[in-house]
């Protein structure tokens, strides 16, 4: 999946746990450490951490 031109990916760990996975064009990949009940939470947590990290980037902030 994509979003604000970040390619991230949401994840299922048995029993019915989701985390999620961003794949920067820089750096190495960032996996989420927090377990999502639903895939639909995960990629939303996901899309916060994105803006979050993309929002922080364009105020001079840089990423982590």
């Amino acid at each position: 999946m994509k979003h604000r031109g970040a390619d991230f990916d949401v994840e299922e760990d048995p029993p019915s746990f989701w985390h999620w996975k961003i794949y920067p064009e820089a750096g190495p990949m960032v996996i989420g450490d927090m377990k999502f009940q639903t895939r639909g939470a995960a990629v939303d947590a996901c899309i916060v951490e994105i803006n979050l990290g993309l929002d922080k980037g364009e105020r001079g902030g840089g990423s982590e």
